[in-house]
This record gives C-alpha cells, sequence and structure tokens, in this order.
C-alpha cells in the first residue's frame, strides 16, 4: 500500500472520528462525548481513536470546524424559509435568530461553557477560537448584505448581534422559542436606530 493511500485513509479515519463526536455532542450533549462513547458508537479502535486524538479535549477541539459548517449551513436553510418580503434588517435578524435555534449552534456554546472550568479544554477551544469567530462573522455580513456591512455603524451592529443571538440561544434552552419573539423585535428595532444614527 502505498503511503499516500495510506494518509488517505488516516486521514478519512480522523474526519469519521471528529464526524461522530459532532453527531454525539449535538444529540446527547458534552457529558455522552467521551472518547470511549465516540470509539463505540464510531466503531473505532483504541488504537485508531488514540492515534489522532490522544485526549478527549484535542477531540472536543476537533470538533468546532464542523459544528462552524453545520451551523453555516443552518443559516442558509433558515434564509430559505424566511420570508424575503421583509427589509434588510429585520430579515437578516430573523434568519440568523432561526439558525440559532438549532442544535449545533448550541452544542457549540456548550464547550464554551464548560470550557470556563476545564483548562486543558479552555486551552484547546481558545486555538480554534479566532477561526472559529472570523467565520462568524463572515456569515453574518453575508446574511445582512453588503450595503448594511459597508454602513460605519455596522462594527457596532455586528458585534452587539453575535452577543444577542448567544444570549437568545442560552435562554431558549429553558423558555422556549415562543418566548423569544418580543425580544427579537426589540432587537430589530435596536439595530434600526443604531444604523439610523439615532441615539438609543
Amino acid at each position: 500500500m502505498s503511503s499516500g493511500v495510506r494518509a488517505a485513509q488516516r486521514a478519512a479515519t480522523r474526519q469519521r472520528i471528529v464526524q461522530t463526536a459532532v453527531d454525539l455532542l449535538v444529540d446527547r450533549g458534552l457529558a455522552a462525548t467521551t472518547t470511549v462513547e465516540v470509539q463505540r458508537a464510531g466503531g473505532f479502535s483504541r488504537g485508531a481513536l488514540l492515534h489522532h486524538f490522544p485526549t478527549r479535549e484535542a477531540m472536543l477541539g476537533a470538533t468546532i470546524r464542523l459544528l462552524m459548517e453545520r451551523n453555516e449551513a443552518a443559516v442558509q436553510q433558515a434564509e430559505a424559509e424566511v420570508p424575503a418580503d421583509l427589509d434588510r434588517v429585520e430579515r437578516a435578524i430573523r434568519v440568523l435568530c432561526a439558525s440559532i435555534v438549532r442544535p449545533a449552534f448550541v452544542a457549540e456554546l456548550e464547550l464554551w461553557a464548560a470550557a470556563r472550568t476545564d483548562t486543558a479544554l479552555r486551552d484547546v477551544l481558545r486555538r480554534e477560537e479566532k477561526r472559529a469567530r472570523t467565520d462568524l462573522y463572515r456569515v453574518i455580513g453575508e446574511v445582512f448584505g453588503a450595503d448594511v456591512v459597508a454602513h460605519e455603524r455596522y462594527p457596532v451592529v455586528a458585534s452587539l448581534t453575535v452577543q444577542f443571538l448567544r444570549g437568545l440561544a442560552i435562554s431558549d434552552v429553558l423558555r422556549g422559542e415562543r418566548g423569544s419573539e418580543r425580544l427579537i423585535a426589540d432587537w430589530i428595532a435596536v439595530v434600526r436606530t443604531v444604523l439610523e444614527g439615532s441615539d438609543l
């Protein structure tokens, strides 16, 4: 077997491990996403899993990229579902809010929350954070559109919208989506006010 074939097989195994870990994280939560459970669910040998990910933290860190891909797919799905006749600001915010109720977004937040008391996980996630943040802001900019992104106050809108989305995703776990409509409407009004240049 050539070295190129072996390298391709190793890469495929690594990708399947990450995929299995993401599936567990999304479906059953962080507590259930152990190396042993990933090994069992994916049918991997212990040696294969440890070869790619010697620690649970390394494995969890590797899930961030795939979670971001799923989050971006959720945004694309929401764009197809949210009415197109809304104005740019309302439609963008409703698309983003619809996407965060998908499980992958909450699963990613669960990782960041766990890192508060897990220094090994925090160290791994910090290495992924810059790229993840870049992807997140790219997606948000694409949803708002070039005209809004070009506005001098857009950086404030983007930054605060990220914080709003994260808070809404966490509170929805307890409160449910029905309690979010008033908050979403209020945030739409705030963003319009910021972009219009009025004082809050």
